[in-house]
């Protein structure tokens, strides 16, 4: 049955509140937008526009499909990230809002460094952050890596798509950087590593829990399995004074600092929040010795 624009949109958002949609209306409206491939301004100027029978059945095909919790990204195939689109797919984890904090921390800093920056986006995922770091600062030669496969070949299909010059590596943390002749040196190593504790795994929200990749969240019994392997290597791959720039879940930010800082390797240690005053980044340099 035809119906105009408005009346869908009044019906997918009904249908996605009955569902426990959290932010029913902004999906309802999103759907419509993929399908019609609009922005979200631009539907007031269809409100009264009315959709052909296909058209309705395509937008309550996907209207039941986010009611049953599988992400918006999944549907759309887009997150978009640090103002770039991504393609994203249940192989890898969807970038968030948060994580950009992270990115931009990165970038703040990135003034202090001198000619060009090697970094390294380690547990790359869909590549956001490195793709979108090669995208925003011209002096920086990018390498992301990720021991998943499909995240490898999810990030290379982003950079092609945004004309990103990056490298591409696959393998186990500082796997991919160890040489008979020495390791690859980076200035700044960027991550966004696993740290969910395993038995939370299970409570998370079901657009998480069912549909994001586990190996992409679970840090293992105390959420710090990452953390411990990355801390322990990444000296042997910064230069002196590299930073090392980590996203951390609400409640690690003091606990990775205490860690740093007994480590006896690192300085300059900083925890900053993210918008809901939670622990969300944890930046420090190596020793120069």
């Amino acid at each position: 049955m035809a119906m105009i624009v408005k009346e869908m949109l009044e019906m997918g958002q009904k249908t996605l509140e009955g569902a426990g949609i959290y932010d029913a209306k902004v999906d309802a409206e999103r759907l419509l937008c993929h399908m019609l491939s609009l922005e979200r301004g631009e539907l007031f100027m269809i409100w009264s526009k009315r959709m052909e029978d296909g058209q309705c059945s395509r937008y309550f095909e996907l209207i039941d499909a986010r009611a049953t919790r599988l992400p918006l990204q999944h549907i759309t195939g887009v997150q978009q990230f640090m103002g770039y689109d991504f393609k994203i797919d249940k192989n890898v984890l969807i970038p968030r809002l948060d994580t950009e904090l992270l990115a931009e921390a990165v970038m703040e800093y990135a003034e202090y460094f001198k000619g060009k920056i090697m970094l390294l986006d380690l547990c790359c995922g869909s590549g956001a952050i490195g793709i979108s770091l090669s995208k925003l600062c011209k002096n920086m030669k990018i390498v992301c890596s990720d021991i998943s496969e499909d995240a490898v070949r999810l990030t290379k299909e982003n950079a092609k798509a945004l004309k990103a010059n990056i490298t591409v590596k696959k393998g186990d943390l500082f796997e991919p950087f160890k040489g008979r002749l020495g390791n690859t040196k980076f200035d700044i190593i960027v991550s966004n590593p696993p740290y969910i504790e395993t038995e939370v795994i299970s409570t998370l929200e079901e657009e998480v829990r069912l549909h994001e990749p586990h190996l992409a969240l679970d840090g293992g019994k105390d959420g710090m399995e990452f953390y411990r392997q990355i801390l322990k290597e990444a000296p042997k791959y910064l230069n002196k004074g590299g930073m090392l720039f980590l996203e951390v879940g609400h409640n690690q930010g003091n606990i990775l600092a205490d860690k740093l800082a007994h480590m006896g390797q690192y300085t300059d240690i900083e925890v900053r929040k993210d918008y809901n005053e939670f622990d969300r980044v944890v930046i420090c340099k190596t020793q120069v010795k």
